[in-house]
C-alpha cells in the first residue's frame, strides 16, 4: 500500500509553560509526516509560500516518499501563533494567518498512488470532498476536522463524512459534533454505518476507538515532561496510518486495532517532549521500539 496525506504545511511560534519558540516547521501535513516516517513514508499534498526555506525542503525530503504535491505559490506560508497554560490541553491562538493557505486547491500529482489510505487532515470539507472524491479506489480513507469546520460548514463536513471510511477526531470535536457530553455517547451518536473506525483521541486520558463489531479503549502513554502538545494529534494519525500500510492491513480486527493505537499513542508520546518536530525527529527506531515495548507490558498487549 502507500498513504497520501492532503492538509497544511504552516510556521508555527509557540509558548507553554516550559519556553517559547518562533517560526518553527509545523502543520498537519509536518506532523503526520514527521511520525509516518520510521515506518512508512507518505506521499504529501499541500502548499507553501515563497518564504519556505531549504531547511523546511530537507525536513520533508527525509520525511516523505514525495513532496511533488507540495505547490509554492506567491505569498507567504501559513503562519499559527499559539499559547499553551495551565494543563496545556489547549492553545489560545494568538495569530493566524493563512496567506497562500487561502486559496489552496490540491494538486494530486498522476504519480501519486491511487490506492492504499489516504489521510484527510484538517482542513475545509469542501477540499477534502474533492480529493475524496478524486481517490475513490483508495482503501482507507479517513478524516480529520475541528470545531471550525464543525460549526460553520456542517453540510459540507455531512456530504464528505459519507465518502470516508474512517474518522479521526479528539473528544472536545466529538461532542461538539454528536451533541452529547458523555464520550461513550457522543461516539455512538457519530458513528455511521459505513465506517469501519473512528477513533476519539483523548489527550493524557488516552484513546477510545469504535470498530464495526468491537470497540478499543487504550491510556495515554505516562509522559511526565510535556513540552509543546502542537502536533500530537496528527502525529498519533501519522504513526496510526503508517502502521496500517506497514502491515499491508486490509481489515481491521480488535488485535490489529490495539497494535496500532498502542503504537501511534507511543509516537505522540514523543511529540509532546520537545517543541514543533523536534519531539519526534531525532528519534532513532530503537527509541521508538523500547518505549512502545514498555507501554505494551504495561497494559497487556
Amino acid at each position: 500500500m502507500a498513504i497520501v496525506v492532503v492538509g497544511s504545511l504552516a510556521y508555527d511560534s509557540v509558548e507553554t509553560p516550559r519556553g517559547k519558540r518562533e517560526r518553527m516547521l509545523g502543520g498537519s501535513v509536518t506532523h503526520f509526516s514527521n511520525a509516518a516516517s520510521f515506518l512508512s513514508r507518505p506521499y504529501i499534498v499541500g502548499v507553501v509560500g515563497q518564504d519556505f526555506s531549504e531547511a523546511s525542503w530537507s525536513f520533508l525530503k527525509q520525511k516523505t516518499r514525495s513532496y511533488q504535491g507540495v505547490l509554492v505559490r506567491p505569498g507567504k506560508t501559513f503562519f499559527w501563533e499559539g499559547v499553551y497554560s495551565g494543563d496545556m490541553n489547549e492553545a489560545m491562538t494568538k495569530t493566524t494567518e493563512l496567506g497562500v493557505f487561502a486559496e489552496f486547491e490540491p494538486y494530486i500529482p498522476q504519480k501519486y498512488p491511487r490506492r492504499g489510505i489516504l489521510f484527510l487532515a484538517n482542513i475545509d470539507p469542501k477540499i477534502q470532498k474533492k480529493v475524496a472524491l478524486q481517490m475513490p479506489q483508495m482503501r482507507w480513507k479517513f478524516l480529520d476536522t475541528m470545531n471550525f469546520w464543525i460549526t460553520t460548514k456542517p453540510k459540507e463536513l455531512d456530504e464528505v463524512l459519507q465518502l470516508v471510511n474512517g474518522l479521526i477526531v479528539n473528544e472536545g470535536e466529538a461532542k461538539l459534533l454528536s451533541g452529547k457530553n458523555h464520550p461513550i455517547e457522543a461516539l455512538e451518536a457519530i458513528y455511521r454505518p459505513h465506517f469501519e473506525i473512528l477513533i476519539m483521541k483523548r489527550g493524557s486520558n488516552g484513546v477510545i476507538i469504535q470498530g464495526r463489531d468491537f470497540r478499543v479503549i487504550l491510556p495515554a502513554y505516562p509522559t511526565t515532561h510535556v513540552v509543546d502538545p502542537t502536533g500530537a494529534g496528527d502525529s498519533f494519525a501519522g504513526a496510526f496510518c503508517s502502521y496500517l500500510d506497514a502491515h499491508h492491513v486490509s481489515r481491521l480486527s480488535p488485535s490489529v486495532v490495539k497494535k496500532a493505537a498502542s503504537y501511534a499513542s507511543v509516537v505522540a508520546s514523543f511529540c509532546v517532549e520537545d517543541f514543533g518536530v523536534e519531539g519526534i525527529a531525532p528519534h532513532p527506531w530503537k527509541d521508538i521500539q523500547r518505549r512502545w515495548s514498555e507501554y505494551r507490558r504495561m497494559v497487556f498487549l
